[in-house]
């Protein structure tokens, strides 16, 4: 190829090289996992984008890039999310990859334009000490970078990102081993055969040609002599050929004829250089390798080799490879393929919402949630004679933990999981009502929840089905997950939706989805929900980019500006407004909440602000606080007042409750109409807070207060007569 030639081909090269890195793809880590989970970037990243990893990330890493993560490893990865972990992986990583760069670069530099045959007198300086520091950057920024993703030895092995990364140290181990070698002991011996090839060939030729020609190749102080157009030149005191090498790319003691074809010059450059001797118009022959540099040869070959394997293992990684690697082998998979073929036969619908849900496409199957050991109480014993599997009929938050650690733990605080207790502290219906144990589990327990018994693992009738959000579990645990997130599929859009409240938050005690409905903000909800995205790619529910009002997630729950995400419903609250008399929670005697009412009503507040002014929010949540003290002031205490007088006066039985009929009238004035006065002001329904609330409390604390005058007047209590399957204390 002439230069001209050459000079096109480059013009063309460059921008032809230049496109296809543009045409490139953005990188996207594991493609195929946000596939199957519907997570973005952001699930495992700190940016939609990519960029670097969080502690999610970190702890997907360390398990093998395996779905569900256990507790430990997150705990472990939140350890390593830390500013200093963080600052040194990109530091590390950057001086990993830099480094990667510059040492395979120099194999390929070395393999294409210098090729390893020229270098009959060992490794230039430079080459060698490039090498040496870039394998040594290797080994630290590597040995850091695999410790922050492998957490136990097993991970090599039972995974195809573990096998191929152990593969790919091995690999670095070999070729930096056949490094050492090469540029120490091979480089010397190389060095000394060459000096004493030059010297021998000093005294026995006398005249310069093309069979002693590479003896001159311009190491180890000997002089440096090219040939072109079969003249040899002698361009020792040129300082363009130091140590017989021309810009890194030529070396000396060889013929250049055919490389000044692509050279952006001609051979008259050298004709200012010495002329001492001729070989024709022939290329010279090449002096005959030595054994040691046949050794050198193959330890180059063979570095040019693990390169492209090692890049080789990058790259199933980073692409994954059409076939398993390493192929599933847990027990505990194959149990679930059995009980997955035998539900979908039996239960079709269960195995389908199964089939839809996130769980599934993350591998968490029926053996996740429901497998127990042998010997567990929790153990189905008929079950375990069936196929031998052990599982649990009642899957826990306990359970859920394992996943969900965090939710679980807000969760195991809040108020929901205590409701069982809350209602028999604060509702006297329950302990003096006239109800009993079976109006009771068809009615209040559905929500509230029981204890749930088990025996042979099999739940005891009465107890069970049991979703309510404070049931007792028999691991000890509280609550249910399934209360909000219906099995089995387990969906964050369904828990998203007002819809997956209202089976308990409605009546005429806690009518809390009849006042969303009428509020401008259930309005908006049915109005327009359809259009709202429920399932964000990245992740982060956000007012104004997802949904347009809120729903009750949306302000007791879920993520804002400055306030963090919370299963803990007990949070942002400044008022108890189910109890008698409206006291802050952490004065709530049932179930006293560890909260500063101060800094919940500051998280309230900022998610309000997510939508509203300054203004608007502060005057609503004064009028709020008025409406909570116009009550507590002119209808509770005033009654409570009446009530315990009456009693200290006996004209009131205080044997059982609701057995007169100002008992009833008590009652009522704050569990029905008290509540939704507050409730409806609370969450901006005004015909809650006036026609249902106000207005009836106006009505019933004026039957109140008559019957309570008619008592003091002399006449006697108005008894109640039995209902049917009323209360009998034993």
């Amino acid at each position: 190829m002439n230069r001209p030639t050459a000079k096109r081909f480059t013009g063309l090269l460059v921008p032809a090289l230049l496109l296809a890195l543009l045409l490139v793809p953005p990188a996207q880590a594991k493609e195929r996992y946000a596939e199957r989970t519907g997570k973005g970037c952001i699930f495992c990243h700190e940016q939609s984008t990519g960029g670097a990893i969080n502690a999610t990330g970190i702890a997907y890493i360390r398990n093998g890039y395996d779905y569900p993560i256990p507790p430990r490893v997150i705990e472990r990865a939140r350890a390593l999310d830390g500013p200093l972990h963080s600052v040194l992986r990109f530091v590390l990583g950057y001086l990993h990859l830099l480094a990667g760069v510059v040492f395979f670069g120099a194999i390929f530099y070395i393999h294409i334009f210098v090729r390893p045959s020229r270098l009959t007198g060992g490794l230039p300086k430079h080459e060698r000490m490039l090498g040496l520091s870039c394998m040594a950057v290797l080994a630290v920024t590597g040995g850091y970078l695999t410790w922050v993703r492998i957490g136990r030895w097993e991970q090599f092995f039972d995974n195809t990102f573990g096998l191929m990364l152990f593969v790919k140290i091995c690999l670095f181990l070999l070729m930096a081993a056949l490094g050492l070698m090469a540029v120490t002991t091979i480089h010397r011996r190389m060095k000394a055969e060459a000096q004493a090839g030059s010297t021998t060939g000093g005294e026995e030729e006398d005249e310069i040609t093309g069979a002693n020609l590479s003896r001159f190749d311009g190491s180890g102080g000997k002089p440096a002599y090219v040939a072109a157009e079969g003249v040899i030149y002698d361009v020792t005191e040129s300082g363009q050929w130091k140590e017989g090498r021309h810009f890194g790319k030529h070396a000396a003691g060889s013929d250049l004829s055919s490389a000044l074809d692509g050279a952006p010059h001609g051979a008259e450059v050298l004709e200012r250089f010495p002329r001492v001797g001729e070989i024709g118009a022939g290329k010279a022959p090449e002096a005959p390798a030595s054994s040691v540099r046949r050794v050198f040869l193959v330890f180059a070959y063979t570095n040019l080799v693990i390169v492209f394997l090692i890049l080789a293992c990058i790259a199933v990684w980073r692409w994954d490879f059409p076939v398993a690697i390493v192929p599933e082998e847990r027990p505990e998979t194959a149990a679930a393929e059995g009980c997955i073929g035998c539900h979908e036969a039996k239960n079709p619908g269960l195995y389908a919402d199964w089939a839809g849900s996130t769980h599934a496409a993350v591998g968490v199957n029926c053996a996740t949630c429901h497998q127990t050991l042998p010997n567990s109480p929790l153990t189905h014993k008929d079950h375990l004679k069936h196929d031998k599997s052990p599982i649990r009929v009642v899957v826990t938050p306990k359970t859920c933990a394992g996943c969900h650690p965090d939710q679980a733990a807000q969760y195991a605080r809040s108020k929901h999981a205590h409701t069982r207790e809350i209602m028999w502290a604060v509702d006297p219906w329950l302990n003096y009502g006239m109800n009993n144990d079976l109006e009771r589990t068809s009615g209040c327990y559905a929500c509230h929840g029981t204890q749930v018994r088990l025996e042979d693992g099999r739940p005891v009738a009465g107890t069970w089905p049991n979703v309510g959000v404070g049931r007792m579990n028999p691991d000890g645990s509280l609550g249910s997950c399934s209360s909000c997130h219906t099995r089995h599929r387990f969906s964050t859009v369904e828990a998203r939706k007002p819809e997956a409240c209202d089976q308990c938050h409605l009546g005429p005690d806690h009518p809390q989805i009849e006042i969303y409905n009428e509020s401008k903000h259930g309005t908006l909800y049915h109005a327009e929900s359809d259009q709202w995205t429920w399932r964000p790619e990245d992740g982060d529910w956000q007012a104004g980019r997802d949904f347009r009002a809120p729903t009750c997630a949306a302000c007791h729950m879920s993520a804002a500006v400055g306030v963090p995400q919370s299963h803990d419903v007990t949070e942002r609250l400044a008022w108890e407004i189910q109890a008698p008399l409206t006291i802050r929670p952490s004065d709530f005697e049932p179930f006293p909440a560890g909260t500063d009412w101060k800094a919940e009503r500051s998280k309230m507040r900022a998610v309000c602000l997510q939508c509203h002014s300054n203004g608007w929010v502060a005057e609503h949540f004064r009028t709020y606080d008025r409406v909570v003290d116009h009550y507590n002031q002119n209808y509770y205490l005033p009654a409570k007042t009446v009530m315990d007088d009456l009693y200290d006066e006996g004209l009131l039985s205080r044997e059982r409750f609701f057995d007169e009929a100002l008992e009833w009238e008590f009652y009522e004035l704050w569990h029905h109409e008290g509540r939704r006065a507050r409730m409806g002001t609370a969450m901006m329904a005004p015909d809650y807070a006036w026609w249902h609330g106000f207005y009836e409390l106006k009505h019933r604390f004026g039957l109140f207060m008559d019957e309570a005058g008619k008592l003091r007047a002399g006449k006697p209590a108005t008894l109640l007569r039995p209902f049917p399957g009323r209360f009998r204390p034993e």
